[in-house]
């Protein structure tokens, strides 16, 4: 599975880090297999919706937020949205040609149930693409997990890994299963333009807004105490370099 990768500048928020990257996988995975009815798990805003439409003839959108699909809506009028949990897909069998989801599982109550689901309505030639972050690879380097080491036991709570994704596959009967890296991204800011990040405001990203107002204000100060100690001359670089990870499960023909 190949690896789009990306090197960037780091005044966009963390999300849109990921977002051509995300797409050209996204993209990669379509060529070829020409899917006719395709349903996103977790849409949000519809951003993907949007984006992929005029590749997909029919291509539904579900979550179970109103509030997200008012604005998947207000995006895309044309979008075939459905309010339901991921656990319980309220379509038939053998519905769709791709499901895919990205950076929502972790969102799911059950992800086997979900993944059973999945298979369920996915036809013959069906895929089922998974896409997401992954602390459990050990790979990943971000400042915000060295400083705030809440963050990352949240994630490593809340994000299932590759390889449980993979199983859970495998064990309600996708025949095979690839798994890779779907794009990265890498960047670095020196010293102290390292509070220019959007993620490290208090709310900036998901890390941050989990944490309590005295783990984001010790983090903080952990920052501004490595900014003290270092040579103004050689100041510490505060790194980013985090994979998103793809899971593809298929039904052979």
């Amino acid at each position: 599975m190949a690896a789009y990768y990306r090197s960037i500048s780091w005044c966009e928020p963390l999300a849109f880090k990921f977002l051509d990257g995300v797409l050209a996988a996204l993209r990669a995975l379509l060529t070829g297999k020409n899917p006719e009815y395709t349903l996103e798990a977790g849409c949000g805003t519809g951003y993907w919706l949007s984006t992929l439409r005029e590749l997909i003839p029919h291509l539904y959108g579900l979550d179970y937020s109103l509030e997200m699909l008012r604005k998947a809506r207000e995006r895309d009028s044309r979008s075939a949205l459905v309010r339901a949990t991921a656990e319980v897909l309220p379509f038939r069998d053998a519905t769709f040609d791709l499901i895919f989801c990205v950076n929502a599982i972790h969102h799911f109550g059950r992800i086997d149930r979900f993944i059973g689901e999945a298979r369920r309505l996915l036809r013959l030639g069906g895929t089922l693409a998974v896409i997401g972050m992954d602390p459990h690879q050990g790979r990943d380097d971000w400042c915000v997990y060295d400083y705030f080491p809440e963050t990352k036991a949240t994630d490593l709570a809340r994000y299932p890994s590759s390889s449980q994704i993979t199983d859970a596959m495998l064990r309600v009967g996708f025949d095979r299963v690839e798994c890779g890296v779907a794009c990265r991204f890498a960047a670095t800011r020196l010293g102290c333009a390292v509070f220019e990040d959007p993620e490290l405001q208090r709310r900036g990203c998901s890390q941050m807004a989990l944490l309590t107002d005295e783990q984001y204000g010790a983090g903080i100060e952990r920052i501004r105490s490595a900014l003290r100690s270092a040579n103004p001359e050689d100041p510490p670089a505060f790194k980013v370099d985090i994979a998103m990870m793809m899971q593809c499960g298929y039904i052979d023909d």
